[in-house]
């Protein structure tokens, strides 16, 4: 079997601004060139000659919007890719307090879904009411869960393509499993959207008064302290 388009990959993300412009998409939201270029601290023509690159190897994609064209990652194959990368290069030896914002680690997005300790407590919390269950190490929704889902308006339907309606992924901050997948994904856009969370920049998130109320209302699950 080749291994040539691994090589191509590797090649692809050896390079550190690369690196940079898939971590500021990595929000699951898409930015013009300027946008990001700014970010990550290089020229336009520099950035776009980048994210072509990238463009190439399927790691981004362009949404056009009038005269401008917007990027952002592929989807959540190249995200769960970036995902996992991220994750190993982080190692187990990571310590929150030194290493990561406290906003960051407390909520943030992971590509389209929730992260941190707030998503790392309510995985917890969904296990013990059985609105999920464990087996072999592999999450599955429960009939309760489909229903509490489907409550709130989210489809616990499965997507095309091989994405799952949810999946555990380790937090890198917490080192316990949060959980990622369509209905995840669902959820954090239902908060979003409710104002059960405001993003003020970038990956955090703040979860407001009105979202711990409703995921206690909905969910009956009490939110950790900030």
């Amino acid at each position: 079997m080749g291994h040539g388009h691994v090589v191509e990959l590797g090649k692809l993300l050896s390079d550190h601004t690369r690196i940079a412009l898939l971590d500021a998409l990595f929000d699951g939201r898409a930015y013009t060139v300027t946008e990001l270029a700014r970010h990550v601290g290089v020229a336009t023509s520099t950035c776009s000659e980048h994210l072509g690159r990238l463009l190439d190897g399927d790691l981004v994609a362009i949404e056009p919007q009038g005269r401008h064209r917007y990027y952002r990652l592929a989807g959540p194959e190249a995200a769960a890719l970036l995902e996992s990368m991220f994750e190993f290069g982080h190692g187990t030896t990571v310590r929150r307090s030194s290493k990561v914002p406290a906003g960051m680690a407390y909520a943030r997005s992971c590509y389209d879904h929730l992260a941190g300790t707030l998503a790392v407590s309510l995985t917890e919390h969904l296990l013990t009411t059985e609105v999920l269950s464990m087996a072999d190490g592999q999450a599955a929704l429960t009939d309760h869960g489909r229903g509490t889902f489907e409550g709130l308006g989210i489809s616990t339907e499965p997507v095309r393509g091989s994405r799952p309606v949810v999946r555990t992924c380790l937090d890198w901050s917490e080192r316990r499993p949060h959980l990622a997948g369509s209905v995840p994904a669902g959820l954090l856009t239902h908060m979003l959207d409710e104002g059960w969370m405001q993003r003020p920049t970038g990956r955090a998130l703040w979860l407001t008064e009105l979202g711990r109320s409703e995921l206690h209302r909905t969910l009956a699950f009490t939110a950790p302290p900030a």
